[in-house]
C-alpha cells in the first residue's frame, strides 16, 4: 500500500510540474542602433498602424516552434504576456513614433473621424522559430495614403538563434525591429515626395 501512495505522489508531482510559466514581450527597439535617420519627416503628419493580421496558428498564448516542415510545437511553459497582435502593434508603434519624431502613431481601430495621413497595414505570414533553428518573420505590408494606390512590399527576416525561448524572442524582436526600419524608410520617402 505504501508503494502505491509513493507512485501516486510521484505521478501527481509530474503532472502538476515544477516548471514555472515564463511570459515574454517583444521589443522592436532592442538591438537597434540608436542613431536617427537624417531624412526629415513632417511631424504634423499622422501615421495609423493597423490592422495587423496573424495566421491562426500564431493566434494563441504559447510560443510556437516548428519541429518539421508540417509539425509545430506549442510551448506550454513559455507564453506571450499579451495577445501577440497587440504586442506587435504596440512595439512597432513605439518604434515608429520615436524614429519618425512624431507624438504618436495611432493604432487600429481609430475613430472614424480621425484623419490619418498614412495607414500602415501588416499581414504576418510566418513568425516562429523554424525547424532549421532560425527565427523567421515573413510579412506583407502596405502603406495607404489617402486617394493614392497603396504601396505594398514583402518583408522576410531570418535570424539564427538557440532553442531557448528567451533567445527566440530576442531574435523575433530583432526581426520586428528590422520590419519597423523598413516601414520607417518608406514613410519618410513618401512624405518627402508628397
Amino acid at each position: 500500500m505504501v508503494y502505491f501512495w509513493c507512485v501516486f505522489a510521484l505521478l501527481m508531482s509530474a503532472c502538476t510540474g515544477n516548471t514555472p510559466m515564463q511570459f515574454y514581450m517583444l521589443n522592436a527597439e532592442a538591438g537597434l542602433a540608436k542613431e536617427e535617420s537624417n531624412m526629415p519627416f513632417n511631424t504634423n503628419l499622422l501615421v495609423g498602424l493597423g490592422p495587423i493580421h496573424l495566421p491562426d496558428y500564431l493566434n494563441r498564448p504559447q510560443i510556437v516552434v516548428e519541429v518539421s516542415e508540417n509539425q509545430f510545437r506549442l510551448d506550454e511553459y513559455h507564453r506571450w504576456a499579451e495577445r501577440l497582435d497587440q504586442n506587435v502593434g504596440r512595439s512597432l508603434s513605439r518604434l515608429l513614433a520615436r524614429r519618425l519624431g512624431v507624438e504618436q502613431v495611432v493604432r487600429y481601430p481609430w475613430p472614424q473621424r480621425q484623419h490619418i495621413d498614412y495607414q500602415v497595414s501588416i499581414d504576418i505570414l510566418e513568425f516562429h522559430q523554424a525547424a532549421d533553428g532560425r527565427s523567421r518573420l515573413q510579412a506583407q505590408w502596405q502603406i495607404k495614403q489617402q486617394e493614392r494606390a497603396p504601396l505594398g512590399k514583402l518583408f522576410d527576416c531570418s535570424i539564427a538563434d538557440k532553442d531557448d525561448s528567451e533567445e527566440i524572442v530576442k531574435a523575433q524582436s530583432e526581426c520586428l525591429g528590422r520590419l519597423g526600419l523598413e516601414i520607417e524608410a518608406e514613410l519618410r520617402q513618401l512624405a518627402n515626395a508628397g
